[in-house]
């Protein structure tokens, strides 16, 4: 059946902070002595900008560029902050057209990776908190490039009236580009080996390939992924990125998994048109959870998924995106019109 062991709860260390991961929490004193937490509710939802600022006389120049464009910056619906080392008299001194967070101890500048003598650090946070740029070129010209990312991510987001949908869940870069480019290339270098189609074969100690023809399909391949060096950067980076957010939106905790493969799908599928649910067999009514990232969207066209007892709405997210799903929704993965799709998989649960 191929399950692996239960790893443990989060990597065995600690990386730096990158973008995709989730930003730590940061709750500081305020120049009113009042404090304000970037994970506040009347804060949450909305893109940060978050300044790290050892010294106040060194980031003259990056200083005055966020004075520049706080209004733009407001007008996209960001939130800017300013935290720093320096006392709170020679911050007020300052007047800076946003809140600043006073680290008195250094122990947030740390946590958010932000330099700590003269450079400043800037971070912009998506809404959910999630890190989508690590800024380190202090200058005027900071504060246009963190403009030009806000707007970027405010483009992406479209007030629309929805009609029924499946509940998935979409979190955007759970694997980086790089992560990306370096599964792609497992998946063409690494486990050449085929085996019998069925769920996994628990005694192999290498990658291995085998085919799926559920369904009479014939555009499926499932690379299965046992070799430990992807395995243990791939868990680290669900652990770090994906898990906290299947626990915020369904109370359910991510403890264990199966082995982790990849699927390979290209042209016309073949065999019956319909989904299926990935829990329905007994020996994997275990299975709490689906997730797919694919690996290489831009190359390739069709593909999507699609829930179809909510709606005919097709979901394609885009490289390193992870989408999340219960196993007991019925889904279907369309057929390939053009090139390869590469996705990563995963079926995961808990202790209940």
């Amino acid at each position: 059946m191929a399950l692996s062991p239960s790893p443990p709860g989060r990597p065995m260390f600690k990386m730096p902070l990158a973008a995709g991961d989730i930003a730590p929490g940061c709750a500081l004193r305020g120049l009113d002595g009042a404090t304000i937490d970037l994970r506040d509710d009347a804060i949450a939802g909305n893109p940060i900008v978050a300044l790290f600022v050892p010294k106040f006389a060194p980031a003259a120049a990056t200083l005055q560029g966020f004075r520049a464009s706080a209004a733009a910056l407001a007008a996209q619906g960001a939130r800017l902050f300013v935290v720093t080392l320096e006392p709170a008299k020679a911050a007020a001194e300052q007047a800076l057209p946003c809140p600043v967070l006073l680290d008195r101890n250094g122990d947030t500048f740390h946590a958010f990776n932000a330099n700590v003598r003269d450079a400043v650090t800037a971070l912009v946070l998506r809404p959910n908190h999630h890190v989508m740029a690590i800024l380190k070129e202090p200058g005027e010209g900071m504060a246009g490039e963190a403009l030009a990312i806000v707007e970027r991510l405010t483009a992406e987001r479209h007030a629309v009236a929805m009609a029924s949908h499946p509940p998935v869940l979409v979190v955007p870069d759970v694997l980086s580009p790089e992560d990306c480019r370096r599964l792609v290339n497992v998946y063409h270098t690494r486990g050449n080996v085929f085996v019998e189609p069925k769920h996994g074969d628990d005694n192999m100690t290498t990658d291995y390939k085998m085919r799926i023809p559920e369904y009479r399909r014939g555009d499926r391949l499932h690379p299965w992924i046992v070799d430990r060096d992807p395995d243990t950067f791939i868990w680290g980076r669900l652990t770090n990125r994906l898990f906290p957010e299947i626990r915020r939106a369904f109370q359910y905790h991510i403890t264990r998994r199966e082995r982790l493969r990849m699927g390979c799908y290209t042209g016309e599928r073949g065999g019956e048109q319909h989904g299926h649910r990935d829990d329905s067999e007994p020996m994997v009514a275990y299975r709490r959870f689906a997730m797919s990232i694919n690996l290489n969207t831009e190359e390739f066209e069709g593909g999507a998924l699609r829930f179809p007892e909510f709606g005919d709405q097709r979901y394609r997210p885009e490289s390193g995106a992870a989408i999340v799903f219960s196993c007991s929704l019925l889904h279907e993965a369309m057929h390939v019109t053009a090139g390869t799709r590469l996705v990563l998989l995963a079926f995961l649960f808990g202790e209940h």
